[in-house]
């Protein structure tokens, strides 16, 4: 009897020393810290909520976390003999984690202006429509602020411009050094289509030859330039009469279409648009 006692006491005290790990270095235990110390990529090991298993469609594979609890409680029952190591294989990614949509995830900060440089650089960016101008002549202040306020109604963007105007414009030719030149000078302008010329009898321009009297500078100075490519050089243009103070106006349309509207406004004042060019 007394032999067996001392061997159940033997057997206690192996049973105690190997469920309190001292015997670990020689003889493998179940206990849990001994198993996750010896699991291989322990570290690759994600929890999957229980929301996403539940959601997860039917047949999809298992996580390898629930896979690795299923071990771990297969090999803590009771009874059954310890095993060799199990392997844990790399995380894969499973049908139980559901990918959110590319439209629902914020974007970085930047990534709209990095976008638009991209765009940008590609010739993608269009260009801003250019604005259209339309242009009045030089018109009287009270008629043009009249007209001002019009285009402005319509929405047109109204510059003003305040110029010194004469009466009236002469083209003419200065005196020629005798009076064959002279006559010479006016059959050759005749022949360049201009029959309404004579000499100036008295004041400044005694002898010179008037080639016409026109209202605006713009359309004296056009007759000028339309006579010099016809060979005709040397004319200038004289201011006559008082001076006034006239208003030169030019709107500015967003486009063509807007700009359409300006002929409609420029009649109702007597005023034709030009281009400002």
């Amino acid at each position: 009897m007394r032999w067996l006692l001392t061997l159940l006491v033997l057997a206690n005290l192996f049973t105690f020393a190997m469920f309190q790990g001292w015997l670990s270095p020689w003889i493998r235990g179940d206990r849990e810290p001994q198993r996750l110390a010896e699991q291989r990529s322990a570290e690759r090991l994600r929890v999957v909520p229980l929301q996403r298993l539940r959601s997860a469609p039917r047949g999809a594979p298992a996580s390898p976390a629930s896979a690795s609890g299923a071990s771990s409680h297969a090999a803590s029952a009771p009874g059954s003999p310890p095993g060799p190591p199990v392997p844990v294989a790399p995380v894969v990614p499973s049908a139980a984690v559901v990918p959110e949509p590319s439209s629902a995830l914020p974007q970085r900060p930047g990534a709209a202006s990095m976008a638009a440089s991209t765009a940008l650089a590609q010739g993608v960016v269009e260009a801003a429509p250019a604005e259209t101008c339309v242009a009045f002549g030089a018109l009287d202040e009270q008629r043009a602020g009249r007209l001002r306020e019009a285009l402005q109604a319509a929405g047109a963007r109204v510059v003003s411009t305040r110029i010194e105007q004469a009466s009236s414009y002469l083209v003419y030719a200065p005196p020629a050094p005798t009076r064959a030149d002279t006559l010479q000078q006016m059959a050759a302008l005749r022949a360049a289509g201009q029959s309404d010329i004579f000499v100036i009898q008295d004041g400044p321009l005694r002898q010179a030859i008037s080639v016409g009297l026109f209202r605006s500078e713009e359309t004296a100075r056009a007759l000028v330039v339309q006579l010099q490519e016809r060979g005709e050089t040397g004319l200038q243009v004289a201011s006559r009469g008082p001076i006034t103070s006239r208003v030169r106006l030019q709107a500015r349309w967003p486009d063509a279409a807007a700009a359409a509207a300006a002929a409609a406004v420029g009649r109702r004042f007597d005023a034709t648009p030009r281009d400002c060019g």
